[in-house]
């Protein structure tokens, strides 16, 4: 077949301008109006997680003409309007969406101006929502089992102690019961271990109840349901240390000789006593490494007195045990292990029947030796002495080893 080549060329450009032709029709409609026009979008979107809501926020767009933001959420069966307060983008626009479920959300954000022209969306994805089932997984903070308080018995205060929280704590509240039956409350922070309870009621319950952020920012804080019980603190034990100086085993000197007498460092100790070495010494001897040490005048000269070694202290209300362990003792002894209010101890023909004594053991050369134990009980914050009252007949001495305090 013979084929026209100038009659197809002509037909080509018949075709090609008709279709341009219907393009041209087809860009008229679209800008008919004039040019497409979007607003300018928000900038650094971002949330703060809550409890069944969130806030998101981010910088405005610098768009003077845009007059407020729609959110939709829910593939955009939801949404919500916060109208445009400012257009400087160093600003911060915020909105709380309520009534969410717990779960994951994405949000579409968009920037809307007077003529309701819209620009494109900025997508907001992954918002995390928390609710109960995220509350459920809380625990209060963990105490430190090994050493749970330490006392400050003379100040009637605990310091409870916890170990460090696993999550993003912010409080612990603690609450207890003080000295005036006041129900006290005070916050532990999560960058501390422990908390003093002050003027603290012993017997009664420590409570404790922590709560946390589910992210650093987190528009709402989750307080765990359960409250939990603090380890029962109780001043049972030895309380030596916090309140008996140089309680011995040895006891130590306070002087700087280097001789057999000396005397007790800590412990007062009244002329009777000081009866060796010309009067320079007494209440205290290089025996049993170091003890105290009641003995008549240079062993031979004169009979020992109402000799008094003793030591005052102040102890809060409670029930104590103070164990005394003699050393040694030889020849005929009235010896008097005494506990009495105020600072000083009675004379010992006056111990019998006096008010101030709070306990009494009274020994002789066959019952002095060994540990005996004064209890006494105080009903508010006391100060007390405790000591010894000695007589001695020449050629006698007494020994003690050591004292030690114990609170039940």
């Amino acid at each position: 077949m013979k084929l026209n080549i100038k009659n197809i060329s002509w037909l080509l450009l018949a075709v090609t301008m008709g279709a341009c032709s219907k393009k041209n029709e087809a860009y008229r409609d679209l800008v008919k109006d004039g040019e497409i026009y979007y607003p300018g979008i928000i900038q650094n979107a971002g949330y703060r997680a809550g409890n069944l809501r969130t806030m998101l926020y981010w910088n405005p767009s610098p768009d003077p003409k845009i007059t407020h933001y729609k959110i939709y959420w829910n593939n955009k069966q939801d949404s919500l309007t916060l109208t445009a307060d400012s257009h400087d983008p160093n600003d911060t626009a915020s909105v709380i969406v309520p009534g969410l479920s717990e779960g994951t959300y994405n949000f579409n954000i968009y920037s809307i101006d007077g003529q309701e022209r819209t620009s494109i969306a900025v997508n907001l994805n992954g918002v995390r929502v928390y609710g109960t089932k995220y509350r459920s997984g809380l625990f209060n903070r963990p105490y430190n089992a090994a050493t749970p308080y330490l006392l400050d018995l003379l100040n009637g205060s605990v310091r409870v102690q916890f170990n460090t929280p696993d999550s993003i704590n912010t409080t612990t509240k603690l609450q207890y019961t003080d000295n005036n039956d006041v129900l006290k409350t005070v916050l532990l922070s999560p960058d501390s271990s422990a908390i003093t309870l002050d003027n603290f009621k012993f017997g009664t319950t420590v409570t404790y109840q922590s709560s946390y952020i589910p992210l650093r920012n987190a528009l709402d804080t989750f307080t765990v349901g359960d409250v939990s019980n603090f380890a029962q603190i109780t001043r049972a034990g030895d309380v030596t240390a916090v309140f008996i100086k140089n309680p011995g085993d040895p006891f130590y000197r306070s002087d700087n000789g280097t001789g057999k007498w000396g005397l007790p460092r800590d412990w007062q100790v009244n002329a009777n006593a000081r009866n060796q070495n010309n009067d320079q010494g007494g209440g205290w001897s290089t025996d049993n490494g170091g003890c105290i040490h009641f003995e008549s005048k240079n062993w031979g000269d004169a009979p020992l007195v109402n000799g008094k070694v003793y030591q005052s202290f102040t102890l809060p209300a409670g029930t104590y045990d103070l164990d005394v362990v003699t050393a040694g003792n030889g020849g005929t002894i009235d010896a008097n292990e005494v506990v009495a209010t105020g600072t000083t101890l009675p004379d010992i023909d006056n111990l019998s029947g006096n008010n101030t004594v709070l306990a009494l053991y009274h020994g002789d050369g066959g019952s002095i030796g060994g540990t005996h134990t004064l209890t006494f009980t105080l009903t508010q914050q006391t100060t007390v002495t405790f000591g010894w009252v000695v007589n001695g007949s020449v050629y006698t001495y007494l020994q003690f080893k050591k004292v030690a305090l114990r609170i039940r």
